[in-house]
């Protein structure tokens, strides 16, 4: 799970950086290109216990749902903006969980 979060997370950065900075045009495009990954990495986060209460993990599996509809949502629409902050606010959140920074540096920094 570890190593799946790590590879979305840096093409992640790579996708957003490349908006941000570089202004790409072709966002949804490489959204799209993690289609995949993005199933098979909520897959593991709805079927696993993650929470310690029912409540807690109702509400993570909902906010894993939510996450995956607005993903869709961008790819339908080709909204590259949707698609950014659901790939730099949803997704990326769902993986810092599984890891670490190991820099010393956070996302900001």
């Amino acid at each position: 799970m570890e190593e799946l979060a790590k590879k979305l997370l840096q093409q992640i950065n790579d996708i957003c950086i490349g908006y941000h900075y570089f202004r790409q045009t072709n966002t949804v495009d490489k959204g799209m290109e993690l289609t995949q990954e993005i199933q098979q990495f909520s897959s593991v986060l709805l079927e696993n216990k993650i929470c310690d209460t029912k409540q807690e993990q109702a509400d993570f599996q909902n906010y894993v749902l939510q996450t995956l509809k607005d993903y869709a949502e961008a790819v339908v629409q080709r909204d590259a903006v949707l698609m950014v902050d659901t790939l730099d606010y949803g997704i990326r959140g769902l993986a810092d969980i599984f890891t670490e920074v190991d820099d010393g540096e956070g996302r900001d920094g």
